[in-house]
């Protein structure tokens, strides 16, 4: 019986649910241990795709008692502890506390002793971690494997500027797949004293029933997606737009904890009407807002991305994006399917490309290819099958 240990942070998040109907056709049984959420929701997760799921408590006292025994005899650790300065021994602690109590769960359920077991972090982070430990200490694991994104890659970009156990992961991971050219080669450069072998493999979105139709129009739709949080620069999306010398209305999809922040913002810069929050939007949902609002450029302007799954979806129904130069825009934006936009002046670059709506044939052209890049790298459908049959293998292969 091959089985999988899985490791997606949040199991009721949007890409667990993108890939795991792909993955549950290459294992015979699945068992998931996922951060904490809605026990019903998860429960109703579970059934669809006949899975196991265990919740990893944020803290436990049996954690904290095991946690501060490693401080003092693991060696993996101890040298690890000597990286820390200040507050980034509370993220080294948060690793640690997840480990140690996703380990407990298992010994208790006995789901070790099994054989054929493989493991899956789809983050490099706390899951990660803890599939190169159990890899370490127990001989029924045939394989470890890993995903790498933004957050849990970069270190420069953590708020404490200190990802733990970089080294250790590299070294013990059996493969690790970057969603990005641009994580990859981040990566590899920055870690050069490891094992793992270090592979690409991108992310995608489902096909959409909506194509974009160019339409005779005096107003340009303008719509972004995320959280609203301070890394995502909605601020500087209002600031943009406020100053555009033509007529516009903009639209954002999601939610977060600034949201009241930049409504007020919104409504201090922007001109009444010429916007609308709309709040959480489900997934299957996207392309009926953007269909109804019939929008004509997608924008981003993050400090920092992976390849952002907004951009990819946007693209999928023909719409062109524009996104600042960070993390792996570059890999799904040129400038025959949108505008990667330069540093300074980003209003400028952002009024170019956004008056080629009134010109018929370059806005055919964006569109057409836009769609083309979607459909040639990002369809989730032959990226995740592709993905899964390689994490059911005892070698992978870069794709």
């Amino acid at each position: 019986m091959k089985q999988l240990i899985m490791f997606p942070g949040e199991m009721d998040g949007v890409f667990f649910k993108n890939e795991i109907s792909y993955i549950a056709e290459q294992f015979d049984r699945i068992i998931v241990f996922t951060y904490p959420g809605n026990k019903e929701r998860l429960q109703k997760i579970a059934e669809n795709y006949n899975l196991e799921f265990y919740i990893v408590p944020s803290f436990s006292f049996y954690a904290l008692i095991q946690m501060l025994w490693q401080f003092i005899t693991d060696q993996v650790v101890k040298e690890e502890r000597k990286k820390c300065k200040g507050k980034q021994y509370m993220y080294l602690a948060a690793y640690l506390l997840w480990q140690n109590a996703a380990e407990r769960i298992l010994r208790k359920e006995c789901v070790l002793q099994n054989t054929d077991i493989y493991l899956y972090s789809f983050w490099l982070s706390r899951g990660a971690y803890t599939a190169c430990r159990l890899k370490k200490r127990f001989n029924t694991i045939v394989k470890a494997v890993s995903r790498a994104h933004r957050y849990d890659l970069y270190e420069e970009e953590n708020k404490y500027c200190y990802l733990p156990f970089r080294e250790y992961i590299g070294s013990t991971m059996d493969e690790i797949y970057f969603i990005s050219d641009d994580g990859y080669q981040y990566f590899k450069h920055k870690y050069t004293n490891i094992s793992s072998k270090l592979c690409i493999s991108r992310l995608g979105t489902k096909k959409s029933d909506y194509r974009k139709e160019l339409k005779e129009k005096k107003v340009v739709c303008i719509a972004s997606c995320s959280s609203m949080i301070a890394v995502k620069r909605i601020d500087l999306i209002i600031d943009t737009l406020a100053l555009l010398n033509l007529p516009f209305y903009w639209i954002h999809l999601g939610d977060g904890e600034l949201r009241q922040t930049l409504e007020q913002y919104a409504r201090d810069k922007l001109q009444d009407g010429s916007y609308h929050f709309l709040g959480n939007v489900e997934n299957n949902e996207i392309a009926k807002v953007y269909e109804q609002y019939d929008v004509d450029f997608f924008l981003n302007l993050s400090d920092s991305e992976g390849v952002p799954v907004s951009i990819m979806e946007a693209m999928s129904m023909g719409i062109p994006a524009a996104a600042r130069d960070v993390g792996g825009n570059r890999e799904i934006i040129d400038r025959e399917n949108g505008l990667l936009l330069k540093k300074g002046h980003i209003a400028e670059q952002v009024q170019k490309i956004v008056e080629k709506r009134f010109k018929r044939e370059e806005y055919q052209k964006l569109s057409d290819h836009a769609y083309q890049i979607w459909a040639e790298r990002y369809y989730d459908e032959e990226n995740y099958k592709k993905f899964a049959k390689l994490l059911a293998e005892k070698t992978g292969e870069e794709l």
